[in-house]
Parts: C-alpha cells; sequence; structure tokens
C-alpha cells in the first residue's frame, strides 16, 4: 500500500467537497497546500435552489433567477415580488462540470484522485484517509462521508422527482416560481408540486413529499402526470430529462468533527436545513468559515442550527412525522399570513425573537401546543 502526502484531504467530490475547495482556493496561502481530493465519481442527479440578497460566491453557475414567487394552497394562490431576494437555480450538470473541468484544471496544487473511501483513522503523526489499495496522509481531512448514526426523535426525508418538461403550448410564466403547490392531494404525507419555469414553453416540475419512507419511481410519475391533466388538460407535452433525489430531514446531534476529529462538512455536518431541506447556500456559507478559520490559524467554528431555531426545526419535524396533514395547513397559513421576505429571513435564521413570535402567533397553535408537550414530556 503506497503513501502520499497532502496539507489537505477532501472526501466526497459533491455539493459540500466542491464547495470547500473553492472557499479553500480564495485563502492567501492557496498556493502552497498539496491538496488531496478524493471521489468515488458517482453520477449525481439533481440540481440546487435557493435564494438570497447578495450574489452567491458560484454566482456564475446560475443558470436562471426570479424575484417572484408563487405559493398555492388547498383554497388560495399569493405571488409576491420579493427583491432584494432572487431565487436561483444551478443544474447539476452545470454545478460538475464546471468544477471536474474547469476549476480543478486550474489548480496545479490539487491532485483529483478516483477511489472510494474505506475509513479516515489518525495517530500521532495525521489523518489516514484509507482505500483499499492505497492510503493517503494529510494534515487536514475535511469529509462529506456521513458518520455513525446517531440517535434522533425524527427522521424524514425529503423525496423528490422532477421533469424537464417541453410542452406545445405557452403555459409558464417565466417570471415566476411556483415554490409550493399544496392544491395535490396530500395522502397521509406532505406533498407539493414545484416549478421552476425556463421559458414559457419549458420548465422542471417536480414532486416533492417529506414522509419516512422513499417512493418507488412510479408513484412520483403518476402524481405528476396527474397533475398536468389537472392543471393542464389540453396540452401536450414531452419529458426532455429527469432528475431525483433525497435529503434527510431531522433532529438528530450532528457535530462539527467525525470519530477521529476529521472536520465533517456539508450534510454530515448538519447543513441541512431540518424543517425545509435546503441547504445549497448554507453549505456555502460553512465552507467559506471554516476556510478563513483554516487561514488564520484559528479554531474552526460551525453553522449548523443551533439554540431556538433548532428547537423550532424539532417541534416542525415532530408535527410532520405525527401528524402530516397538518404539514400543509402550516405551509398555507405561514404563506397566506406573511410577507415571503419575512418567510426568507426566518428560514435563514436571521430574525429576531419578536419577529418570530408574531409570524408564531399566525399559525394554528393546536398542533405546535400538543408538540410541545409532547417533547417536554419526552
Amino acid at each position: 500500500m503506497r503513501d502520499s502526502l497532502f496539507d489537505i484531504a477532501i472526501v466526497g467530490g459533491g455539493c459540500s467537497g466542491f464547495q470547500m475547495l473553492q472557499q479553500l482556493s480564495l485563502q492567501p496561502d492557496w498556493a502552497s497546500k498539496r491538496v488531496a481530493f478524493i471521489s468515488d465519481e458517482k453520477p449525481m442527479q439533481r440540481s440546487w435552489c435557493f435564494w438570497s440578497k447578495e450574489p452567491f460566491p458560484l454566482q456564475h453557475l446560475v443558470q436562471k433567477s426570479w424575484s417572484k414567487i408563487t405559493f398555492r394552497g388547498q383554497d388560495f394562490s399569493v405571488t409576491e415580488d420579493v427583491t432584494p431576494y432572487q431565487y436561483h437555480y444551478i443544474s447539476g450538470e452545470a454545478f460538475f462540470d464546471y468544477f471536474k473541468n474547469d476549476f480543478i484544471q486550474q489548480q496545479p496544487n490539487v491532485t483529483p484522485i478516483k477511489a472510494t473511501v474505506q475509513g479516515i483513522n489518525k495517530n500521532n503523526t495525521g489523518f489516514y484517509v484509507e482505500a483499499a489499495t492505497e492510503k493517503w496522509k494529510a494534515e487536514h481531512v475535511f469529509s462529506s462521508i456521513n458518520p455513525p448514526q446517531y440517535k434522533a426523535h425524527f427522521q424524514l426525508w425529503q423525496h423528490f422527482k422532477g421533469w424537464f418538461v417541453k410542452t406545445t403550448e405557452p403555459i409558464f410564466d417565466e417570471t415566476t416560481v411556483l415554490m409550493m403547490d399544496f392544491s395535490v392531494p396530500q395522502d397521509d404525507d406532505v406533498r407539493f408540486v414545484y416549478i421552476l419555469p425556463f421559458s414559457p414553453y419549458e420548465a422542471l416540475v417536480e414532486m416533492t413529499v417529506f414522509s419516512p419512507k422513499v417512493y418507488d419511481d412510479t408513484i412520483y410519475d403518476a402524481a405528476l402526470k396527474s397533475y398536468f391533466e389537472t392543471n393542464y388538460p389540453s396540452v401536450s407535452y414531452s419529458i426532455e430529462a429527469t432528475e431525483k433525489g433525497q435529503i434527510p430531514m431531522t433532529d438528530a446531534p450532528f457535530s462539527r468533527f467525525g470519530v477521529e476529529g476529521e472536520t465533517l462538512i456539508g450534510t454530515a455536518a448538519g447543513m441541512v436545513k431540518a424543517s425545509t431541506g435546503y441547504a445549497f447556500k448554507r453549505i456555502g456559507k460553512d465552507s467559506k468559515q471554516i476556510a478563513e478559520d483554516l487561514a488564520q490559524k484559528k479554531p474552526i467554528s460551525w453553522a449548523a442550527t443551533k439554540g431556538r431555531f433548532r428547537y423550532y426545526d424539532r417541534l416542525l419535524l415532530g408535527i410532520i412525522t405525527e401528524e402530516p396533514l397538518n404539514g400543509s395547513v402550516i405551509f398555507s397559513r405561514l404563506f397566506q399570513k406573511m410577507p415571503m421576505q419575512a418567510i426568507f429571513r426566518f428560514l435563514d435564521e436571521e430574525t429576531s425573537f419578536w419577529e418570530e413570535l408574531k409570524l408564531f402567533s399566525k399559525l394554528p397553535f393546536r398542533p405546535f401546543l400538543k408538540q410541545v408537550a409532547k417533547q417536554f414530556l419526552r
């Protein structure tokens, strides 16, 4: 088994691994670092969306942005201009193509390694990242590999399948994202349709579900077909491509560091917002902080949800788990009663306690009181 020596090893070639690499490259001492980027290079079939008021570090990868958002409930619909926020879309194809074929090629200090990591170990000389026939020594290891399962009271999945469709008629408003359409049957889960319109004739139409189990493909396809038949009954369309994925929504107590002391990143570090599944911008913020801490030789901080926001997430997870039909009621009441900019601020964990009290006063109180009592007794 051959040893190779690096200053930094990044384990995992997904969203968090590449964002970590990009943020490290912005630091003053970057050129002097020997970096291993270790990935199994399995294809990932998904895209990312996020809202932001400021330009994002990967803004050049954004393929379309919208400043108007629609929310649709069972018996109402609301559309708002959310400026100064914009809702951005980055395709997985554009993201991975840029990093693999452009960015890494311009970094002579980065060694891309295709391997399946079997373990990370540490002794008094440093970390060792091990594969079947090779291992790599590094002073710092950043890993997106999930550690042993943390104990969680609530474990749901946000799972989805989307169709990239092309229609024969101009049925989409390309200026407006349909962020959540809860008019679809809930079937004892939290379900909504999500539409990103790229032109009047093209869009990503996606069925998203919050539930304990992931669906078989046929269930998503049947739901999407039914959605088209209900909302666009006379329109012909073709499915140009598909995407699917699953994101953990859990109150598990994540950690900044893995079993051997490696720095965890991305989903492994709890960067997925438990109550919504949004992670892309949170991963970017965390990667930036880690890179700056490392360059300044400071203890590595942690951007995970903590404090009262973690408690809010846990309450909503409890309701969705135990009373899933209340999920659409809560989201509908929130978007019906509150400005979307205020909702975005809350989900970004930037609100004050008094702003949160105002928001909670608009929601149905019984499900939350029941959940508070249950969690207190637990």
